[in-house]
C-alpha cells in the first residue's frame, strides 16, 4: 500500500499525500502550544492512528477529536505559534496504538509472589564455592582418593564448573553450597571439593572467606567445608523432609551456575524413585533419587533444591541430558543430613558392608536367565553375585560368583537394590541371615556385616593391590554396560581407579576409569576377580589388555615393574 499522511483539513473530510513528497521540515514533532495559538490552528497532521487520537470504536474506525497538541513545524510557524526552524528529532516515533495492560490472574500473581518470597528467604544461605586443585592430575593421600564421580559416563554428567586448563598449573573450578549453622558448616557435593588446595567461600553481599575441608564422603557425594573465621550473623538454610515431597510440587533450584553469583530457576518435581537401571546417581550409596526439571546447569553442583515453604529438600548433584532434554537429580536431603551430621562429627561415615557386587537377575543376558531357570525348576528373582570382595565377609561365609541372593533375615530380595538398601539400614558387627541360591539348591548362612573400606581395595592384602598395578578393578554388570554405552552381552572388568603412585602405576597413563579390559595376555576376562587373577601372575615382558572404551578397541601394555 502507499504510504500517505492523513491531513484533516478546516472543510472537513480526509485528504491521503504521498510520503515520498514530504520534505524534511514536515516531519511530525510535538511542540508546545499556547491555547490561543491552538485555537487559531486550522489544521493538524496525523501520522496513522496516533496515541493522541480518541478511542476506536467497536468497528475499528477512528474518529476525529480535538485538535490535538501535535503539528507539523511549518503548519505551527504559519500560525503563528513558532518560528520556523529545522525541526528537533523524534526520539520515539507516535505509535499507532500502545500495547494494553493486562491484568494477570490472581493465582499467577500468587506464584510469582512465591517464587519471589522462597528466593529471597534462601539467598543469605546460598553460597558459591569456588576451589583450586594443585595437581589435578594425582590423588590426594588422605583417604578421598576413590573413582572420581566426574568420570560417569556422558549421559551422567555432573555440572560442577571445572575450567579446562590450556597449560600445566593449578585448575580451578565452581560450585554451589548451602550453610548449614551458625558454626561455619557448609554442605555441598564431594566432587566439588575433591582434592581442593584452596576453597574459597562467597556470599551474596560479595564478602569471601576461606573454608577447608571438613569431610567428603565418595558413597554419597556429600561434603562438608567449613569457614576458618566464621562471621557472626549467619544464617543457616532451614531442612526440609523430603520423605513428604510429592511429584508435581513446585520446587526451585539456586546456585551459582556458568559462573555467576546466584541465580534461581523454577520447576517441578518431575519423579521421585529408587537409584537402578535407568536412574545412577553419583555416589553408590545413594538410593533414592528427585527427578525436577529445574533449569541446573554447569555450577549448580551443591546448591539447594527449594519447595515453596522455603525449605531445601534436596542437594543438586547431576544433570542427565539426551535428545529428549535435560532433567537434574538431587540427592534427597534426608540422607544428606545425616550424611553431614557424621562428616561434621567424626569427619567420615562408616558404613555396613556384605562384600559382593550385584545385579539384577531380570538384567542378566537371556542365555543365562534360561540356565538359572533350569537349575531352580522356574524362573527366578534376586541378586545376582557378580563378583565377591577379596577379604570381605561374603567370602568368609562361602558366597561365590554366580550365587543369587533370594532373601536376608526372611526379607525378600527382588534385586541388588534391595539387598543394598536392607543393608544400608544395619549396623557394623550386626549378624543378618542370607538365603541364596547355587545350583538349583537353597542355602542358608549367616553372615556378619563388616566396615566397608574407605576406598576401594583396602580389604585387598597389599601384595593383590600391586598385582593390579594400581588399579581398582570391578565386574562389568548389564546395569553398569548400560551406563557406559555398551551392549549387555560384553563381559569384561570395569576400571573404577587408576592410582599413579602404586607399583605399575604408568597405568594412569595407559587406562582410565571407564574403561573395560576384556582380555589380559590374549585370554578373556569375565570379571574383575579374573582380571586381578591374571595380573598377579609376573610376566618379564608385562601383560598384554585388549581394552574397551569410548575411542574403540585399543592394546594396552603394563610393564611388570615388581621386583
Amino acid at each position: 500500500m502507499l504510504a500517505c499522511l492523513f491531513v484533516l483539513l478546516a472543510g472537513g473530510g480526509w485528504q491521503c499525500s504521498d510520503l515520498s513528497a514530504r520534505k524534511p521540515g514536515d516531519e511530525s514533532v510535538s511542540v508546545p502550544l499556547d491555547k490561543q495559538a491552538a485555537t487559531s490552528t486550522s489544521t493538524a497532521t496525523f501520522a496513522g492512528n496516533s496515541a493522541a487520537s480518541s478511542t476506536p470504536s467497536s468497528s475499528g474506525a477512528s474518529k476525529p477529536g480535538p485538535v490535538p497538541a501535535k503539528t507539523s513545524v511549518a503548519a505551527a510557524a504559519a500560525a503563528g505559534a513558532v518560528p520556523a526552524s529545522p525541526p528537533s528529532p523524534a526520539v520515539l516515533a507516535p505509535a499507532a496504538a500502545l500495547t494494553p495492560r493486562t491484568e494477570p490472574p490472581s493465582e499467577a500473581r500468587t506464584l510469582s509472589r512465591a517464587f519471589s518470597n522462597v528466593a529471597r528467604a534462601l539467598g543469605p544461605s546460598v553460597v558459591r564455592v569456588d576451589v583450586e586443585v594443585a595437581h589435578p592430575e594425582a590423588d590426594d593421600e588422605a583417604g578421598q582418593d576413590g573413582p572420581d564421580p566426574r568420570d560417569l559416563p556422558p549421559q551422567l554428567r555432573r555440572f560442577f564448573q571445572f575450567g579446562q586448563p590450556t597449560e600445566p598449573g593449578p585448575q580451578r573450578g565452581t560450585g554451589s553450597g548451602v550453610v548449614l549453622d551458625g558454626a561455619g558448616n557448609i554442605v555441598t557435593n564431594r566432587h566439588v571439593v575433591s582434592h581442593a588446595s584452596k576453597v574459597m567461600v562467597t556470599f551474596p553481599d560479595g564478602r569471601e572467606l576461606s573454608a577447608r575441608v571438613v569431610g567428603a564422603d565418595r558413597q554419597t557425594d556429600v561434603a562438608v567445608v567449613r569457614l576458618d573465621q566464621p562471621p557472626a550473623g549467619l544464617v543457616a538454610a532451614r531442612l526440609g523432609d523430603s520423605d513428604k515431597l510429592d511429584v508435581g510440587e513446585w520446587v526451585l533450584a539456586v546456585g551459582s551456575p556458568l559462573g555467576l553469583d546466584q541465580t534461581v530457576t523454577a520447576g517441578i518435581v518431575s519423579g521421585k524413585g529408587r537409584v537402578g537401571r535407568h536412574v545412577q546417581m553419583s555416589g553408590e550409596r545413594v538410593r533414592h533419587y528427585i527427578q525436577t526439571d529445574a533449569k541446573i546447569n554447569p555450577g549448580n553442583s551443591g546448591g539447594p533444591l527449594v519447595n515453596l515453604e522455603s525449605e531445601v529438600v534436596g542437594i543438586n548433584t547431576l544433570i542427565n541430558t539426551g535428545p529428549g532434554g535435560a532433567y537434574g537429580f538431587a540427592i534427597p536431603i534426608n540422607q544428606v543430613r545425616r550424611v553431614a551430621e557424621a562428616l561434621i562429627k567424626d569427619g567420615r561415615v562408616r558404613y555396613p558392608y556384605l562384600g559382593v557386587l550385584l545385579g539384577d537377575v531380570a538384567e542378566l543376558d537371556p542365555e543365562r536367565r534360561i540356565a538359572l531357570t533350569r537349575a531352580a525348576g522356574a524362573p527366578i528373582t534376586g541378586a545376582f553375585v557378580s563378583d565377591v570382595t577379596a577379604g570381605g565377609p561374603a567370602l568368609h561365609a562361602g558366597l561365590r560368583t554366580g550365587d543369587v541372593i533370594r532373601e536376608i533375615d526372611g526379607q525378600v530380595m527382588e534385586g541388588a537394590s534391595d539387598v543394598i538398601d536392607y543393608v544400608s539400614t544395619r549396623t557394623i558387627g550386626a549378624r543378618v541371615q542370607v538365603g541364596y541360591l547355587r545350583n538349583g539348591k537353597t542355602v542358608n548362612v549367616p553372615i556378619v556385616l563388616a566396615e566397608l573400606p574407605s576406598r576401594p581395595g583396602d580389604a585387598v592384602a597389599s601384595e593383590d593391590q600391586s598385582a593390579s598395578f594400581g588399579l581398582s578393578l570391578q565386574t562389568l554388570t548389564p546395569r553398569l554396560a548400560d551406563s557406559l554405552g555398551l551392549p549387555r552381552s560384553v563381559k569384561g572388568a570395569v576400571v573404577v581407579e587408576a592410582r599413579p603412585h602404586a607399583p605399575g602405576g604408568n597405568a594412569r597413563s595407559e587406562l582410565a576409569a571407564g574403561d573395560v579390559i576384556v582380555e589380559i595376555d590374549r585370554k578373556p576376562i569375565t570379571s574383575g576377580e579374573a582380571a586381578r587373577t591374571a595380573l598377579a601372575n609376573p610376566r618379564r615382558r608385562g601383560h598384554l589388555l585388549r581394552v574397551r572404551g569410548p575411542d574403540g578397541i585399543r592394546f594396552v601394555t603394563l610393564a611388570d615393574e615388581r621386583p
